[in-house]
């Protein structure tokens, strides 16, 4: 076969294609209204969240309501008009991401599908994605309540964010209403998340602070390439994305690919991004028992506060939110948003935040052993993904005794602690250029990892794999003589999950065309 004959088909390694030169320079508007605004923000003014997954029976009418649907997308357009007025945030966003199966289901070239990468054409629920995520035993996609096998194929995501609970019911009825003259289009599933005014989780612990920013948007903080598509990464390469062959697009609805590789070919990829849907219930109950038990073998008696510290321990944060690497000893509110600290800088040991605490393994920051800081630095930076979780489900206890650690009798409302059946945890959503080598790396090598950073037998607490019984336990360093504490049951289990694509603005036009 001639030289160039054929090209190559795309790669997921990040050496193939060479990025322009490095440039500070913000994103343009005809990039963000480009991109949908799902990317960029988590809609903070927006608590109230509703995923809608959609089936197609029937392509034709698939592609009438995304043409319809397309004009509602929300973007990342800026909210502010000029410098010198105040953002005007929107009242509702609606975004919308694909399975492969659902991109098939639109019509997209086999050509353009076998373009992406193989973690996305398999999905979440394939043998390879559940040993690199232990999803196994009761995580098992087989019991999922969607996304696994034993349940309806997911096709389409819809995500709705709305201000309060009655305007989410309002705008979710239209939809669903709007979507009963679609024959062929199915809601299989509705999942509602209310992120709460003190932004607890279920466990009781302020959630969602350490979030990365992305360069092209706030002008520092981690290379756009490794949330959106077509950018520079932190590897210094541009991200890539799939392709489309020219004939499929006649109307040149698409850019040209800037890879010299793929020359004549549309990039469908560009400005668009991989989602990734867990849906992770939290054993409320079982995690505070775990909690006493060890104050009961520790101390010879239930103690709430040390309960708390050892629960902080594990999380890296107190109820607050203040990390512990900045207040060891008690939680400080002035600090519950606090997130510009290095642990090799203040923390070397894990005498504040442990190695193996849920919020250490999961950003490292300048500390990956045996790396450097620097190096760490530019390590972790290429592996950090963007969370836009939201919890379900009404609290066991009152979450509020947690905010104030000194209250000794407002502290027993976690003692004691029967499970009342009814579901609760997370809707997590996580936003990376690539599954393999972010959200996957990070549950895979830095969560269930039992010797992550030296560590001996030690997984992630809250989400990491379990292995035999007996195994797993959490290390607690200390001045004197460390602590261990008894095998970690587990406290999270998935019961649901997806891997989708969430395409360009014109992605969205082509695939509705």
């Amino acid at each position: 076969m001639a030289k160039n004959q054929t090209l190559p088909r795309r790669r997921s390694h990040p050496e193939m294609m060479p990025s322009p030169p490095a440039s500070s320079q913000l994103l343009p508007p005809e990039a963000r209204a480009d991109i949908q605004g799902f990317i960029t923000s988590g809609f903070g003014h927006l608590p109230c969240t509703a995923c809608l997954f959609l089936r197609f029976d029937e392509r034709f009418t698939a592609k009438k309501w995304l043409a319809l649907l397309r004009p509602a997308v929300t973007t990342a357009t800026s909210w502010r008009v000029r410098s010198d007025v105040p953002k005007h945030k929107p009242s509702q966003a609606l975004n919308v991401a694909f399975t492969a199966d659902g991109l098939r289901m639109l019509g997209l070239p086999a050509g353009c599908v076998e373009t992406f990468p193989p973690e996305f054409l398999n999905g979440i629920a394939s043998p390879e994605s559940s040993r690199n995520l232990d999803d196994v035993g009761d995580s098992a996609p087989a019991r999922w309540e969607l996304g696994g096998p034993n349940n309806e194929a997911i096709h389409a995501l819809l995500i709705l964010h709305t201000t309060t609970e009655p305007a989410l019911a309002t705008e979710r009825e239209r939809i669903e209403t709007n979507l009963t003259g679609f024959p062929g289009i199915n809601v299989i599933s509705t999942q509602i998340g209310i992120r709460p005014s003190t932004g607890k989780e279920p466990f009781g612990f302020h959630d969602g602070i350490a979030q990365p920013e992305i360069k092209g948007i706030k002008g520092t903080g981690v290379e756009t390439g490794e949330f959106i598509l077509g950018y520079k990464n932190e590897y210094g390469f541009n991200s890539l994305g799939p392709v489309l062959q020219s004939a499929d697009d006649p109307l040149k609805l698409l850019p040209d690919s800037s890879n010299p590789y793929l020359k004549g070919q549309r990039d469908f990829g560009l400005n668009g991004t991989f989602v990734v849907y867990r849906k992770l219930e939290q054993d409320v109950a079982g995690f505070w028992q775990f909690m006493q038990s060890e104050a009961q073998r520790r101390l010879g008696q239930p103690d709430p506060l040390f309960m708390v510290r050892l629960a902080a321990k594990m999380i890296g944060r107190w109820p607050s939110g203040a990390p512990l690497t900045l207040s060891p000893d008690c939680d400080d509110h002035a600090l519950r948003e606090s997130d510009d600290f290095l642990y090799a800088q203040i923390d070397p040991v894990g005498h504040g935040c442990p190695f193996g605490a849920h919020i250490r393994r999961s950003n490292p920051r300048d500390q990956l052993l045996p790396a450097a800081p620097p190096e760490s630095l530019h390590m972790t930076a290429r592996h950090r993904i963007l969370r836009r979780g939201k919890p379900y489900g009404k609290p066991l206890f009152d979450l509020s005794v947690l905010d104030c650690t000194t209250d000794v009798q407002g502290l027993r409302a976690i003692l004691d602690l029967k499970p009342d059946q009814q579901p609760r945890g997370i809707h997590f959503l996580g936003l990376n250029a690539s599954l393999k080598s972010q959200f996957e790396f990070v549950q895979q090598v830095w969560a269930n990892n039992p010797h992550f950073n030296g560590l001996t037998d030690n997984p992630d607490p809250l989400t990491g794999a379990r292995g035999e019984p007996g195994t797993g336990s959490m290390l607690v360093p200390c001045t004197g003589l460390d602590q261990r504490t008894a095998p970690l049951p587990r406290f999270v289990t998935v019961r649901g999950g997806a891997y989708l694509f969430m395409p360009s603005l014109r992605a969205l036009t082509w695939l509705a065309t």
